[in-house]
C-alpha cells in the first residue's frame, strides 16, 4: 500500500516541444491561442524560412558631423554614388574626408528621383526649403522650373516619364514635360479631390492590375490620410487623364512614409503598414488585419506614438527579402527598429540600431544616425565595436494544473558549438535577461557569403546542427523558454533556432 502511495507521488514529466519561431515576433490576439512558432520576444534576431537567425552587426562607414537626414543614391553606367545628407551639407559617402560635394543648405530632408532625358541621366532632389537641384553624376546644378518657386518643392517622382513635384503646405502638385528636368511646371490642384482638406504629402507610382495586365497609375497622398489614383498620361488632357477613386489609409508618418514590394506600394501609417492593394478595395476600419505590420500590431502603435518628431523610415531591402523600418522609438534607452521577412511577413526587434533614415546601394543595406554616422547594417558581428544580445523567448503555453519547468534544449545550426543561456518564465512574467558572456566563433561562417535565410553558402561553410540543453527554474500554469546569446567580434555570429524543448514537471518544485 505504501509503496503504492509513493508511486503516485512521483511527478510526471513532460516536453513541450517549441518549432522554431517562423511566424515571429507577435504582437497581437489571444494569448491563449499563440502558437509554438511565434515568439514573445525576439530581440536581434531575423527571421528566415527555417527558423530565426542571429542578426550582424552595423559597420560605420563614416561620419557626417551632424544628423543623418536622408540617404539616396545615382546610378548610371559606371557612376554609382550613395550621399548622405545633413541639414547643411551633402556628402558622397564614398569620400567623406574630402569634403562635402554640396554646401549652405537649410534642410537635408531630400526627396530624390533619377530621369533619363537626351542630355543625359539626373539626379533630381528638393526639400520644400532650399532650391532644389539636379546632377548630372559629376556636378549638381540648381533645379530651374517656372511658375513655382523651387524652394516651396518638397516632395518629388516620375509617372510615365514626367517629373512631378509637391509644393510644400499646399494642396497642389506641379508636373513638367515629358523627359524634361526644368522649364514651366504645370499645376495640378487636389482641393476638390481631398474631401477631408489638409495638404498634400507625397506622390507615387503604383501598378495596378486593370484586368487586362498590369497598369501604372499616379497616386497622391495627403497628410490626412487620403489617396487619390489617377490613370493616364498627360494632366492636360480630360481626354488623357482622370481620377480613377479617392481612398482612406491611415495617417502617412512623413513624406517618405512608402516603399515599393513588385507592383504593390505599401504605405507607412500610424495604424500600420498599409498595402494600396488592400486600401482600394476596403474602407480604413477593416484595413488592420491587411496590414503588414498586423502581427505587431500592439507594439507598432505604441512606437508610432512615442516616436515623437523622430522621422519613420522604411527601406526594402529585395534581395535580402528584409524590411527595415526605423520608429524613433526606445527601449531601456536604446534606440529600436523593426525589421520583417519580406516573404513571410515574420517580424522581429533590433535594438541599438538608431535608424534615421535608410536606402540600399550596391545591393547593401545601410542607414544614418541621429549622432551622424552611416552604418552598413547586417555586418561584423559588434555594433560599432559594442556588443549587442539577441534574445527570443517563446509564446506561453498552458496547462490544466501548475507545473515546474526544470530544463530547457535548443536545437540550432551553426559553424561549430557556442555559447549562449537558456532560460524558462512563468505565468507571462518575463524578467530582466542579463546578457550572457560573449560567445566566440570563428570566421569560416560570415553571413553575405551565401543566400540570406536559405542556408546556401560558401564551399568553406559547414553548418552543423547541435543540441544544447541546461537547467532552469520557473513555475506557472503557463510556462515559456527562452534563449539569450551575445555578439562582439569583427564577423557576424552564424546561429540559427531549429527547434527549442521546456521539460517540466507538475506541481510546484522544492
Amino acid at each position: 500500500m505504501f509503496g503504492r502511495a509513493s508511486e503516485r507521488r512521483v511527478p510526471v514529466t513532460s516536453t513541450n516541444l517549441y518549432p522554431a519561431p517562423t511566424k515571429g515576433w507577435v504582437q497581437t490576439g489571444n494569448l491563449g491561442a499563440a502558437t509554438g512558432d511565434q515568439a514573445e520576444v525576439l530581440d536581434n534576431f531575423v527571421v528566415t524560412a527555417e527558423g530565426a537567425r542571429l542578426r550582424g552587426g552595423k559597420q560605420r562607414v563614416g561620419d557626417l558631423g551632424a544628423s543623418v537626414e536622408q540617404l539616396f543614391s545615382y546610378n548610371s553606367g559606371s557612376v554609382d554614388t550613395l550621399f548622405g545628407a545633413t541639414d547643411g551639407d551633402i556628402f558622397d559617402i564614398s569620400d567623406i574626408a574630402g569634403g562635402a560635394v554640396k554646401t549652405g543648405t537649410t534642410s537635408g530632408d531630400w526627396s530624390t528621383t533619377q530621369l533619363s532625358t537626351a542630355g543625359g541621366v539626373f539626379l533630381i532632389g528638393v526639400n520644400g526649403a532650399d532650391v532644389g537641384f539636379t546632377y548630372n553624376g559629376t556636378t549638381f546644378s540648381d533645379l530651374a522650373v517656372n511658375n513655382v518657386s523651387e524652394a516651396d518643392l518638397s516632395q518629388v517622382w516620375t509617372f510615365k516619364e514626367r517629373v512631378f513635384f509637391v509644393e510644400v503646405g499646399t494642396q497642389s502638385a506641379w508636373y513638367l514635360d515629358p523627359k524634361s528636368i526644368g522649364g514651366d511646371a504645370a499645376e495640378l490642384n487636389m482641393g476638390s479631390v481631398f474631401r477631408r482638406g489638409g495638404t498634400l504629402l507625397f506622390g507615387a507610382t503604383w501598378s495596378l492590375d486593370s484586368g487586362s495586365g498590369l497598369d501604372d497609375v499616379c497616386l497622391f497622398v495627403s497628410d490626412n490620410g487620403e489617396v487619390a489614383v489617377y490613370q493616364g498620361t498627360n494632366p492636360a488632357s480630360a481626354a488623357t487623364w482622370g481620377l480613377s477613386g479617392v481612398y482612406d489609409i491611415g495617417i502617412p508618418m512623413n513624406k517618405h512614409s512608402y516603399f515599393k514590394a513588385g507592383g504593390d506600394l505599401a504605405v507607412v501609417t500610424r495604424d500600420g503598414i498599409i498595402p494600396i492593394s488592400s486600401a482600394v478595395q476596403k474602407d480604413r476600419a477593416a484595413l488592420r488585419l491587411d496590414s503588414i505590420s498586423y502581427p505587431i500590431e500592439d507594439a507598432w502603435k505604441a512606437a508610432m506614438a512615442s516616436g515623437g518628431t523622430f522621422p519613420t523610415s522604411a527601406t526594402l531591402w529585395q534581395s535580402a527579402g528584409y524590411l527595415l523600418v526605423g520608429t524613433g522609438a526606445a527601449t531601456e534607452r536604446k534606440p529600436i527598429a523593426f525589421v520583417s521577412n519580406a516573404n513571410t511577413g515574420a517580424w522581429s526587434r533590433i535594438t541599438g540600431w538608431d535608424v534615421r533614415c535608410s536606402g540600399v546601394f550596391d545591393d547593401r543595406l545601410y542607414f544614418g544616425s541621429e549622432s551622424g554616422c552611416v552604418f552598413l547594417a547586417d555586418s561584423t558581428g559588434s555594433d560599432d565595436g559594442e556588443q549587442y544580445t539577441g534574445v527570443y523567448v517563446g509564446k506561453f503555453k498552458h496547462s490544466e494544473s501548475l507545473t515546474s519547468a526544470n530544463s530547457v534544449g535548443v536545437t540550432y545550426k551553426a559553424t561549430q558549438e557556442l555559447d549562449f543561456d537558456l532560460l524558462a518564465f512563468g505565468d507571462y512574467n518575463i524578467t530582466d535577461i542579463t546578457a550572457p558572456n560573449v560567445t566566440l566563433a570563428d570566421s569560416t561562417g560570415e553571413w553575405g557569403q551565401g543566400e540570406w535565410g536559405a542556408f546556401i553558402w560558401g564551399e568553406t561553410t559547414n553548418l552543423t546542427s547541435y543540441t544544447t540543453w541546461q537547467s532552469v527554474f520557473a513555475n506557472g500554469y503557463a510556462t515559456a523558454p527562452g534563449l539569450s546569446i551575445t555578439s562582439n567580434q569583427d564577423v557576424a555570429v552564424v546561429f540559427e533556432i531549429t527547434v527549442t524543448r521546456l521539460r517540466s514537471e507538475g506541481g510546484y518544485a522544492l
